[in-house]
């Protein structure tokens, strides 16, 4: 492997280098600094998921503001400020300049497996494809990346390259209706006006976050954020980390980290016997049983807790303490991080917004050729269920197959419905426990954006009274965070989806058109 390269940035006038093309949280992150903001009343706060949903680590870079740091990559003199003593300034009266345009028969947003793989099958079928992605470059997060390509990602993205998918990578949809999207950059807020005829959704899905007391601490991130940090080169060599929670994610972060050097605790809040209905799917599944015996090997001198679950997080400005709920009573770890998530959530945002309805499970509804029920409008991946990696590359297969007009073979569907079965065994397999819906209450904080605690938030007699007397879900993660907790709690339904349907950053004045 080639030495990395080194370059120069500044972070609120502090000069300091990092490694050229790394992740600018992870980069910010090996600088020492652990808080990039502070909240409303004053507490710091760390990043959270780093893959764009939760918006705290977000800092004003190169003049722009509120620019999600995960989102970009280090490049030589950039020069960042953090949010942690912002003070608001006076709002100008400015123009926004106009956006540019751009066209493409078919747009598929989001690069990850499903989109990758839609977007090659259409093209391969005759069709002019745009692949719109807020990440630095195609893999999604899964198949995240810097230098060495992932070898399941090479062959889509090689393919992609070879047939021809245009790409407008580091930008997130905003707005739109079918025909028509309106993308910003995510470093710049610069607008992309996008006219189509077809829509493939592959937004893949997120984290979801049950909170506990101190987990609003900078150093409790979550569990695909620690993924999302190590690949994106924050070194854990020698570092003490707790992976907790519930789900396969688990195990592979936690891999990941032992990997890098780091000394793990993995913590699983279901039981052993829950996961025991698993033996029966990976059995008729000879690839994901292999899959499932690798992943165990590696894990073999990690420690590990079942029906166990982090209940408390300590420390001076940063977590340093986690407190466990186990079988034998309460634990207490010393720690220099810790990683935790409890599942994932279908990213069905952008989909609401093009008005596709989603089922009972609050996945997006498609049918057998992963159309919705919007005209020109499919959806595949994780937003129509939470499948893995394989079977989102399938339901991406299909999806581009049929936005072209063609017919899927019916072993490619019949892959489809198996994925989702596996899925559905996941699911199953990870219950969530009563007890740790109980805790969330009294003064654990509930909406990390605007500081509302759990008995504010959930003593609302409405999502619209929450919204309107004490801001909940109105921050710049607009409730992707605590929306779901909500939920998740059967305090409020879900609400309707208005654009923008993201927060990008602002323009620098300088860039911007006055009347």
């Amino acid at each position: 492997m080639r030495d990395k390269q080194r370059v120069g940035i500044s972070i609120d006038g502090i000069s300091i280098d990092a490694v050229d093309g790394s992740q600018l949280t992870a980069a910010l992150l090996e600088a020492g600094y652990v808080s990039l903001r502070q909240s409303p009343t004053g507490q710091p706060r760390g990043v959270l998921c780093a893959m764009g949903s939760c918006h705290e680590c977000r800092a004003t870079v190169d003049g722009h503001r509120g620019v999600r740091t995960c989102l970009v990559s280090v490049r030589d003199g950039m020069k960042i400020e953090t949010e942690t003593d912002l003070k608001p300034g006076p709002l100008d009266a400015v123009k926004i300049l106009p956006p540019r345009e751009q066209s493409a028969e078919v747009v598929v947003i989001g690069a990850g497996p499903a989109g990758l793989a839609a977007a090659c099958t259409a093209a391969e079928h005759g069709c002019d494809v745009l692949m719109v992605d807020e990440s630095p470059a195609a893999g999604g997060r899964i198949w995240a990346h810097r230098e060495t390509v992932p070898q399941a990602a090479r062959q889509w993205i090689d393919r992609a390259r070879r047939v021809g998918v245009g790409r407008l990578q580091g930008y997130c949809v905003v707005d739109g209706e079918p025909g028509r999207l309106t993308a910003a950059s995510v470093t710049t807020g610069e607008r992309v006006d996008i006219r189509c005829q077809k829509i493939v959704i592959a937004t893949g899905a997120r984290e979801r976050f049950l909170p506990f007391s101190g987990w609003t601490l900078p150093g409790v991130v979550g569990a695909g954020a620690l993924q999302s940090l190590i690949k994106g080169g924050f070194d854990v060599k020698g570092k003490r980390l707790i992976v907790a929670g519930s789900g396969p994610l688990l195990l592979a972060v936690a891999r990941l980290a032992h990997e890098q050097g780091a000394s793990v605790l993995l913590v699983e809040q279901a039981s052993i016997f829950d996961r025991l209905s698993l033996l029966l799917p990976l059995i008729t599944s000879r690839t994901r049983l292999g899959q499932a015996f690798e992943m165990w090997k590696s894990l073999r001198d990690v420690e590990k807790l079942s029906s166990s679950w982090p209940i408390k997080a300590e420390g001076d400005g940063q977590v340093k303490r986690v407190h466990l709920r186990t079988e034998q009573g309460v634990r207490v770890e010393e720690v220099d991080g810790l990683a935790v998530g409890f599942g994932l959530l279908p990213e069905t945002r952008l989909a609401q917004g093009l008005g596709c309805p989603l089922d009972g499970n609050g996945n997006v509804l498609v049918n057998l050729h992963q159309a919705t029920s919007v005209e020109g409008v499919y959806c595949a991946g994780e937003p129509t269920g939470i499948v893995g990696c394989e079977g989102a590359v399938d339901g991406g297969m299909v999806a581009g197959i049929s936005v072209a007009g063609g017919i899927p073979r019916a072993h490619l569907l019949a892959r489809v419905r198996k994925n989702a079965y596996w899925g559905l065994a996941l699911e199953r397999a990870h219950p969530i426990r009563p007890e740790l819906l109980e805790s969330i209450r009294g003064d654990v904080v509930l909406c990390r954006c605007e500081d509302v605690c759990a008995a504010t938030a959930l003593r609302s007699g409405s999502l619209r009274e929450a919204r309107m007397l004490f801001r909940v879900g109105m921050g710049p993660c607009q409730g992707r965070v605590c929306m779901s907790i909500l939920e998740q709690k059967g305090a409020h339904p879900r609400d309707s989806v208005r654009p923008p349907w993201t927060t990008t950053p602002a323009p620098r004045k300088d860039l911007q058109a006055t009347d």
